[in-house]
């Protein structure tokens, strides 16, 4: 599986995601500089493939690098920024300047990847009364993605730690090899539903508000 990073860090997620799963990185995008440097050096060190390094998303999308990289990625990962989202904080969703879910979705649009990993905290869930969790899978059903979310922490693996954090998994629908992408949300859960129409933006959209799940450190 041929991998595309955003929002890499320090690169935590990228050793597992090679020594775990056996992905190969063809890209990485981190706007922090201490952060490129390490994962630079973990490349020179053979701990991560040889790749790109890009900074800023925002550059990224415009300088059309992203394009670029349509029909050579199976995954796109990102934990896009938690700071609009999170409970520690204001919590001003799309008022807040360093909510990056739009390039994120501009970036899954620009790919097309086979699948989309997404990370964030579980205040995600209930910010804005649900809303904006309810308009992030409205995005990805009219963009064409099949998507399932579910909330686990550390301390679901064994760790003495909670954690806890969303992951949402969207499916491109032409990798699904059905006409199915629109959902209704239950308790966490997707529902798919036979969409409608044959445009990818022509389904029928049913969102609930799904539970309040605090975040934990």
């Amino acid at each position: 599986m041929n991998s595309l990073s955003l929002f890499s860090g320090a690169g935590g997620g990228l050793l597992a995601e090679k020594y775990l799963l056996n992905w190969r990185s063809i890209g990485y995008v981190e706007y922090n500089t201490y952060c490129q440097k390490v994962i630079a050096q973990r490349i020179k060190d053979g701990f991560l493939d040889e790749a790109p390094i890009f900074g800023d998303i925002n550059s990224f999308i415009e300088s059309g690098a992203a394009k670029k990289y349509k029909g050579f990625v199976d995954v796109v990962t990102g934990g896009f920024p938690c700071q609009p989202f999170s409970v520690a904080g204001k919590r001003e969703a799309q008022d807040d300047s360093r909510n990056l879910w739009p390039q994120t979705l501009t970036v899954l649009c620009d790919v097309r990847p086979r699948f989309a990993l997404l990370e964030n905290v579980p205040g995600l869930l209930s910010v804005n009364g649900g809303g904006y969790f309810a308009q992030i899978l409205a995005d990805l059903a009219e963009s064409g993605f099949d998507a399932r979310w579910c909330v686990l922490g550390a301390d679901d693996v064994g760790a003495p730690h909670r954690r806890k954090r969303l992951w949402i998994v969207a499916t491109y629908q032409d990798a699904l090899g059905s006409g199915r992408m629109v959902r209704e949300t239950q308790e966490g859960r997707v529902q798919v539903r036979e969409q409608r129409e044959s445009s990818p933006r022509g389904g029928e959209r049913v969102f609930r508000n799904t539970p309040d799940v605090a975040d934990s450190p």
